[in-house]
């Protein structure tokens, strides 16, 4: 059995539909950019463009403030004897941290085009201060577990010996 083609015709009278009738909540009604179009319109475009690459730009700077209540329980879940799981979970909350912060060029590098240039000093600031602040918690973390050299016993390896000047065959 052959398929039939099937064509479908619209009056002119059909096009005024749109303006007799409400559209869906949601619906915009969209139109197409040509080169003879007036260049409000293309300004217009180009603005909802750049206006969209600062909202991913300001998404993807705030990306490590989405992770710091999981890393936060990770490393209240670890305890703060050594243990294997505990220094694995501190040791990785202070290295990714790190690694964004060197490779943050990288990170910002697919929105810092020459067509339509975003300004990245501000996402790049939020993104510095909350992978700092992952940093933070990482390192008070290794002060609960007593990593890091923070109390006055800690530095009695550098205190010289006491020399006693005299010396006597009586005990004290």
């Amino acid at each position: 059995m052959p398929l039939k083609r099937i064509s479908l015709t619209f009056s002119s009278n059909d096009a005024c539909w749109i303006n007799h009738h409400t559209l869906p909540f949601g619906h915009e009604v969209s139109t197409e950019v040509t080169e003879g179009s007036n260049d409000t319109s293309v300004v217009a475009a180009k603005e909802k463009i750049l206006q969209a690459k600062q909202r991913q730009v300001m998404g993807l700077a705030q990306a490590p403030g989405k992770s710091l209540f999981t890393t936060a329980l990770m490393l209240w879940m670890s305890g703060s004897n050594l243990h294997i799981f505990s220094i694995m979970s501190t040791g990785m909350a202070l290295i990714n941290p790190i690694k964004g912060i060197l490779s943050i060029n990288q990170t910002f590098d697919k929105f810092n085009t020459k067509e339509d240039p975003v300004d990245l000093k501000i996402p790049k600031l939020i993104f510095i201060a909350l992978q700092l602040l992952t940093i933070g918690m990482a390192l008070y973390k290794c002060s609960t577990m007593g990593l890091l050299p923070l109390t006055s016993s800690d530095w009695t390896v550098y205190i010289p010996p006491k020399v006693f000047l005299e010396s006597s065959a009586v005990p004290q």
